[in-house]
């Protein structure tokens, strides 16, 4: 078998405690290239389901331990069991009754004796379904990855702006400020320029107390250009 036809094969599982019906679809199955895995009971359907999940079950209304219906319900409960389609092929024939069934989750339903032209499109169809299910769940986890890429990489420029922001802004009065240190460390206090360097201090203390004062409240959506490409943050000075 080569890859392509191993990518098209499924899990077929058959559930029916009648063993000529049992063989028929099972036939069935196989002549569509599907692999068939046949369980007599609801019990042992549920069991292999634990196990292994099927892509398609087509199972019997009345069967032992469990029957369809209670089947289906705790397939449902199975993590990924929620888009395993289910086809009941069974004798009970009334509206009422296929009404039932469609109300409590199966997704087709299908009366004995079949025919097996009929069977086979059902089965196909359902297939069809579930490659849509599936097909529609990756792509809605490929766009949470997208949108939580997306998340990330805004918070991460704007990080680096903030930083930019930062670095531009509180630069300058920093580096003046510990200028002004190393002056204050030379000079007698009298000296006049010991008085000025102390009053640029002050000044630059102050300008950067009102810078940080502006991070507070700056917004993302303003920005100016830096150095290239780069952006940093725009920051208001608040007026006079």
């Amino acid at each position: 078998m080569d890859q392509d036809q191993a990518a098209l094969e499924r899990r077929i599982l058959i559930a029916d405690d009648d063993a000529d019906t049992r063989i028929v679809v099972a036939s069935v199955i196989s002549i569509l290239g599907h692999t068939p895995v046949v369980v007599h009971g609801g019990g042992e359907a549920l069991a292999e389901c634990e196990r292994h999940l099927p892509d398609l079950a087509i199972i019997d209304y009345m069967m032992p331990a469990l029957n369809g219906i209670e089947v289906c319900h705790r397939l449902r409960t199975i993590p990924g069991g929620e888009f395993v389609p289910v086809l009941m092929l069974t004798a009970r024939d009334t509206v009422q009754d296929k009404v039932s069934a469609l109300e409590e989750g199966i997704d087709d339903y299908l009366t004995k004796p079949f025919n097996y032209q009929e069977l086979r499109a059902r089965v196909k169809a359902l297939l069809r379904v579930r490659d849509l299910n599936m097909s529609l769940v990756a792509k809605n986890e490929e766009l949470r990855r997208m949108q939580e890429l997306l998340v990330e990489t805004e918070r991460q420029l704007a990080v680096g702006q903030l930083a930019g922001t930062a670095a531009h802004q509180l630069g300058q009065p920093l580096s003046a400020i510990m200028l002004n240190c190393f002056l204050l460390e030379q000079l007698p206090k009298e000296n006049p320029k010991f008085i000025g360097a102390l009053a640029s201090i002050k000044s630059d203390s102050r300008r950067m107390a009102e810078l940080i004062d502006g991070l507070r409240k700056v917004k993302a959506s303003e920005r100016e250009d830096y150095f290239g490409t780069t952006e940093i943050l725009k920051l208001k000075s608040d007026p006079k």
